[in-house]
């Protein structure tokens, strides 16, 4: 399935805008300072990667996290020795349409390469920052959806077409629209007439598949077992939507405490953004709205405190455009 073209300027970006996954690639094999890695295939055979940054410190681990819960004694999971530096891991892409996220690990992975980001500009107070931690990121976690849907932006776009590269177009001629696209999954391929980027080759929302079935999609598989290995104190997940820019609401089905820290990290960085005239989305809530997802299994595989930021697409109805955290400086 290749996509309309519902408008030339979706398939157009600056130089340092670099998101397709050829070009992605590209970047990874040119890095010298970061450790590149395949953690898995897609279901159709494209290599997932992952650029970490700073020396990986091992965990002498003696039982599962549930084990360690309910012994008392988290360093049976953790490891009895403190980390030297926090590790942090960035996965973008999940969905193949949300590409703010990819731009955003390939600018970090620069700062980390050279001290400036693609356009040249420095950041040398993040630099310094990612110096002292261990970093993690994966800039296209779900290949399929990437290369489907092809967009390199949706400035000036519509919901319409937000919801065409993202969700999909069935045969009737009717829009896949969020979020009634969540309903079955996956997705009846012979109703698709174009397939949106928000699916693997298994017509599989990874976002929303069943964490506990014997067989996962490789690309759950890769992203689980690197973040187990890995054990980050913080994992952030990288979206797009129409809306934007935010953390999104404390999750259900992890303890309080995270659900706390969660909300203090989304007061924060609206409030940043908001000093920032960058008009932040979401809002205020009243307890933990979210659900069972991606992020939340990540956190009972590895303990991390689990962070979804919202990256805003550009849409003529909210044009602010950023690049997640690099816009706010």
């Amino acid at each position: 399935m290749k996509p309309d073209v519902r408008r030339k300027s979706f398939f157009e970006a600056p130089d340092f805008w670099v998101s397709d996954f050829d070009d992605v690639n590209a970047y990874l094999d040119g890095v010298r300072t970061g450790d590149v890695r395949e953690i898995g295939r897609s279901v159709g055979g494209r290599p997932i990667r992952s650029v970490s940054y700073g020396e990986k410190e091992p965990v002498d681990r003696k039982s599962t996290l549930s084990g360690a819960i309910g012994s008392r004694n988290m360093e049976s999971f953790f490891g009895s020795e403190p980390r030297k530096k926090p590790v942090l891991m960035i996965l973008s892409t999940i969905h193949g349409a949300e590409i703010e996220g990819t731009v955003s690990c390939l600018n970090a992975a620069n700062v980390m390469e050279t001290g400036v980001d693609l356009r040249g500009r420095r950041w040398d107070t993040l630099h310094e920052l990612f110096e002292s931690m261990r970093v993690i990121l994966v800039p296209i976690a779900q290949p399929d959806g990437r290369v489907r849907s092809a967009v390199k932006n949706l400035v000036g776009g519509s919901v319409e077409d937000l919801y065409y590269y993202g969700q999909g177009l069935q045969k009737d001629g009717t829009l896949l629209t969020w979020p009634k696209c969540k309903e079955r999954q996956p997705i009846p391929l012979d109703e698709m007439q174009f397939l949106g980027g928000y699916y693997n080759d298994a017509v599989l929302n990874i976002q929303h598949e069943d964490f506990f079935a014997p067989a996962l999609s490789p690309e759950s598989r890769a992203l689980i077992d690197l973040v187990r290995e890995e054990t980050p104190d913080c994992v952030v997940t990288l979206h797009s939507c129409g809306s934007g820019p935010f953390f999104t609401s404390p999750d259900a089905f992890i303890p309080k405490t995270y659900q706390y820290r969660q909300s203090q990290i989304n007061s924060i960085v609206a409030e940043r953004h908001r000093r920032e005239g960058l008009r932040p989305g979401g809002g205020p809530h009243a307890g933990p709205t979210g659900g069972f997802y991606f992020h939340t299994a990540l956190h009972h595989a590895s303990g991390c405190l689990p962070l979804v930021f919202e990256t805003p697409t550009g849409w003529k109805r909210s044009p602010l455009r950023s690049m997640s955290c690099w816009i706010s400086g």
